[in-house]
């Protein structure tokens, strides 16, 4: 019964080929007819009813028209399919999917590293950028911190040299009266004497006065001339001045309505505390300011 049973499951297998020429037949179709149904070539055709595979095709267009085969001529479509996985030829492998699958995940995952790349650079970028300012904020704000501290300073220093000065002023007050009380007789007598020489040189060098009165006022004109810059303070103010060769010309304090006049090396370097509380000439023309804000330190060069 065993052996009987194996001889008749082997023969009732049929190969998938041997099912769609059977089923052609049976309908009294030809090659051609089924080549023009299903667009394929009569070649093609005969390797399917052969079961003759070309291994240079993918197993899926095989399975295809096996599949299209078989509606052509009215035959299940699993029933041929599972004759062709008994055959064990044009078997769909996971394994061209699964390289495809893992290519594009290891691409999704390389864009995903390239983004945090890029985002982690702007970062970086940002923080320097900020960092810079912070730093080029900071730089300026010490150094209008040590203008101001010389500023105080060189006020606190004048003061006291003022009230240096006034002292000894009046100490020597009193010794001086007493001296000159005790010498007034000393005095009476060489004013005496002085006078008479100084009228007989007056009379001698009378006709001499509009001479030496012509001769100085070219050399007042010549001073003039040769002063550089010329500044006027209407309030107290700081100022600093160097020449081409950073010789300092005056760093100090100027108080209103007093006047600098400086003569060097050009091109020169100015620091003024309080811009708006000066007037600028450079070689006679006057200097705009207004463009420096009050309240704040301005750094120029002249000539601009």
């Amino acid at each position: 019964m065993t052996t009987e049973h194996i001889e008749e499951t082997v023969e009732t297998f049929i190969a998938p080929g041997l099912l769609l020429k059977e089923a052609r037949e049976e309908l009294n179709l030809t090659l051609e007819d089924i080549s023009s149904r299903l667009r394929l070539r009569v070649e093609v055709l005969e390797q399917i009813e052969a079961d003759q595979f070309d291994m240079g095709k993918l197993a899926t267009f095989t399975r295809g028209y096996y599949r299209s085969y078989a509606k052509v001529v009215n035959v299940p479509e699993q029933k041929v399919l599972d004759a062709l996985d008994q055959l064990g030829k044009a078997q769909i492998e996971q394994h061209d999917m699964q390289s495809f699958s893992r290519k594009t995940k290891r691409e999704k995952h390389d864009n995903r590293i390239m983004k945090l790349t890029w985002v982690i650079f702007a970062l970086i970028l940002g923080m320097s950028v900020l960092w810079w300012w912070q730093e080029q904020a900071q730089l300026e704000s010490a150094n209008d911190a040590e203008l101001i501290a010389e500023v105080e300073t060189a006020k606190s220093m004048e003061q006291v040299e003022e009230t240096k000065a006034d002292a000894p002023q009046t100490e020597e007050t009193a010794p001086a009266l007493d001296e000159a009380e005790m010498l007034q007789l000393d005095t009476n007598i060489s004013e005496l004497e002085t006078d008479s020489k100084t009228l007989e040189k007056e009379t001698i060098k009378a006709p001499e006065v509009p001479v030496e009165a012509k001769k100085e006022e070219p050399v007042a004109e010549k001073a003039v001339v040769t002063e550089d810059v010329v500044i006027t303070f209407s309030s107290d103010c700081w100022l600093q001045v160097q020449d081409a060769s950073n010789n300092r010309l005056y760093s100090g304090v100027k108080k209103s309505n007093q006047t600098l006049k400086l003569t060097g090396k050009a091109p020169y370097k100015l620091v003024i505390g309080a811009p708006n509380a000066v007037t600028l000439t450079y070689k006679g023309k006057l200097v705009d300011l207004s463009a420096y804000p009050a309240g704040k330190v301005a750094r120029l060069t002249l000539p601009q």
